[in-house]
C-alpha cells in the first residue's frame, strides 16, 4: 500500500472547538495539510495570531497550509472596504505562515468576461510569488469559468509560471466535464490541486449545484462517481500529491471533529488505493491453513496442545472373583 499525504479543506475539520485543538486533531486523523478560509484567518488574527498558528501547525506535522478561496480578486469600481481587508489578511497569513497555495474563485455575478480577469490574475500571481506561495484559480459551474477546461486555457492564456488550477471533482463533474474531456482538455502544467468528495448520481431534487456544493459533499467513496479514475486521470496529467479531502454534510458534521477527520482519511485513502491497484496483478489468494487448536484439542495431563484428535485410551479388561464385586 502506498502512502499518501491528504489536505483537509476547511469544511472537513470544521467545529465548535478552538482552532488550535481542531489543527492537532486535523494532524492526529493523519493529515498532513489543511486549508484555512478568510474567515478561518480573520478569527486567528483576532485570537492567537499567526505566530501561534504556526507553531500549533509544526507541532501537528502540517507542512500543506493552503489559504482560500479569496474572492473579488479583480478590479473593479463595486470592490469593498470588507473585501479590501479580505486581501490583506489572506496577504499577511501567506507570509506568516509559510503558506503554500493561495485559492481564489471565478466571478459568480457573470458580470464579468473572463478576458477582463487576466491582468489582475498575473499581478496576484506575482505578488503571491513574493510572498512564497501559488495562487490556484478554483473553477464552479455556476462562475464565468464553469468548467475545468475553460479555466486551463485562462490560467494558459495568462501564462504567469506561478498561476495554477484546482481540479475539485465535484465542481469537475457537475460542470459537465468528462475524465476523458479532462484529460484532453487540461493543460497538464496548469495543473496544481485536486480536491476529492463524492456525490449522487444527479444533484439532489429541490437543490441547486451551489446548493449541492455546500450541503452535500459525501465522504470519497460513498457516493456514485468514478472517484479512483478521477485519480487517475489527474495523476495522468503530472499531479500527485497532496490530496484535498473535502466532505460537506450534516453526518459528518455532527460526528465529534477527532472521529470525523479519521472516517474522511480512512475513506480517502480506500479511494487511492484502489486507484493504485489499477492495471495491477490479481492478489494471490490467501493460503490456506489448518484451523486453530481448539480448547477441546488441548491435553490437560501434558499441559500442551495436541496437533490431532485425542487417542482414545485403552479398554482394560480386569477378571472378577466369583461371588465378589472385586476386580481380581
Amino acid at each position: 500500500m502506498i502512502e499518501h499525504d491528504l489536505l483537509a479543506t476547511s469544511p472537513t475539520w470544521a467545529g465548535d472547538e478552538p482552532i488550535g485543538q481542531r489543527v492537532r486533531a486535523v494532524g492526529d486523523a493523519g493529515f498532513a495539510g489543511l486549508s484555512l478560509t478568510v474567515g478561518d484567518l480573520h478569527e486567528v488574527r483576532a485570537t492567537i495570531g499567526f505566530a501561534e498558528l504556526r507553531r500549533v501547525l509544526d507541532g501537528s506535522g502540517i507542512v500543506w497550509v493552503q489559504l482560500g478561496p479569496l474572492d473579488r480578486w479583480w478590479t473593479g469600481a463595486d470592490r469593498s472596504a470588507d473585501q479590501d481587508a479580505d486581501h490583506g489578511v489572506v496577504f499577511e497569513a501567506t507570509a506568516a505562515l509559510r503558506a503554500w497555495q493561495v485559492v481564489v474563485g471565478a466571478d459568480t455575478t457573470l458580470s464579468v468576461r473572463p478576458s477582463a480577469m487576466l491582468d489582475d490574475w498575473v499581478a496576484l500571481a506575482a505578488r503571491t510569488e513574493q510572498l512564497g506561495a501559488q495562487l490556484v484559480l478554483e473553477p464552479e459551474p455556476w462562475s464565468n469559468l464553469p468548467t475545468v477546461e475553460r479555466a486551463s486555457r485562462f490560467v494558459t492564456t495568462a501564462g504567469h509560471p506561478n498561476g495554477g488550477l484546482l481540479l475539485d471533482a465535484m465542481h469537475t463533474l457537475r460542470g459537465g466535464s468528462t475524465l476523458a474531456s479532462v484529460h484532453e482538455c487540461v493543460a497538464p502544467s496548469a495543473i496544481a490541486a485536486a480536491e476529492l468528495s463524492d456525490g449522487l448520481l444527479h444533484t439532489p431534487a429541490g437543490m441547486t449545484l451551489a446548493e449541492e456544493s455546500r450541503a452535500a459533499r459525501h465522504l470519497p467513496g460513498s457516493g456514485a462517481w468514478d472517484l479512483p479514475g478521477f485519480v487517475r486521470t489527474v495523476r495522468d496529467l503530472g499531479f500527485d500529491e497532496p490530496w484535498g479531502v473535502e466532505v460537506r454534510t450534516a453526518a459528518h458534521r455532527a460526528m465529534p471533529t477527532p472521529d470525523a477527520l479519521r472516517t474522511a482519511a480512512a475513506a480517502t485513502r480506500a479511494v487511492l488505493d484502489a486507484a493504485d491497484a489499477f492495471g495491477a496483478p490479481a492478489a494471490p489468494a490467501m493460503p490456506s491453513t489448518p484451523a486453530p487448536t481448539s480448547a477441546v484439542d488441548f491435553d490437560t495431563s501434558r499441559g500442551a496442545p495436541r496437533s490431532g484428535p485425542a487417542p482414545v485410551p485403552p479398554v482394560t479388561t480386569r477378571r472378577r472373583e466369583a461371588g465378589t464385586g472385586t476386580p481380581a
